[in-house]
């Protein structure tokens, strides 16, 4: 959930950077600056990639067979989260200041700014160290998976975690909606596919 949001956070920023790249006024003064490469990692790493992290968080137990380790997966997220911005959105800032790309030196006034933001990427850097020693941690001492861990409707989550060969042992019938989370009345996505639940969800 935490790297979910924090896609969408990462994302409208690099959504909003974009309306002034866009704009011939100010993408005068913006174009092969530091704020393109902010903006460029704004869309792709920081939407991109923590909606990866997070997809691989939320399937981690239905591939393994077992739990991740939830603390360090909250301390990877913030640790990610906040290297992230610390490194990416002073770049806006030396942008604006005249910082170009592709440049192997920079202005002497930006010499503190910019290694802020190098020392901010390594930390990043190390963020993911932690984010797969999790994974290692967790698929080895992990604590067992039941089927449906997140009480999730859709079919993926109705087999036994990790799944068997064959998912399920005829085609499940859908009942309901896979979404209707808390609706009254709402039945359980399946019914009457041998296997396909074994009372975890």
């Amino acid at each position: 959930m935490l790297f979910a949001l924090g896609f969408l956070l990462n994302f409208v920023i690099g959504g909003v950077t974009g309306i002034f790249l866009a704009d011939v006024p100010t993408d005068i003064q913006l174009q092969d600056t530091y704020f393109v490469v902010a903006h460029f990692h704004y869309t792709i790493m920081g939407a991109e990639v923590f909606a990866i992290v997070a997809g691989i968080y939320f399937w981690f137990p239905k591939i393994t067979g077992r739990m991740f380790n939830e603390t360090l997966g909250k301390i990877n997220f913030w640790w990610m989260f906040l290297a992230f911005n610390a490194t990416f959105l002073p770049m806006f800032w030396v942008g604006l200041h005249g910082m170009n790309r592709r440049n192997p030196s920079y202005p002497a006034e930006l010499t503190d700014a910019n290694l802020f933001i190098t020392v901010a990427a390594i930390i990043l850097g190390a963020s993911f160290v932690l984010f797969a020693g999790n994974i290692v941690y967790s698929w080895v001492w992990g604590a067992v998976a039941p089927s449906n861990p997140w009480r999730a409707r859709t079919l993926e989550w109705q087999t036994a975690s990790p799944p068997p060969v064959e998912n399920f042992l005829r085609p499940p019938q859908v009942l309901d909606h896979p979404y209707n989370y808390g609706v009254p009345g709402s039945v359980h996505a399946l019914v009457g596919a041998a296997g396909a639940s074994d009372g975890d969800d």
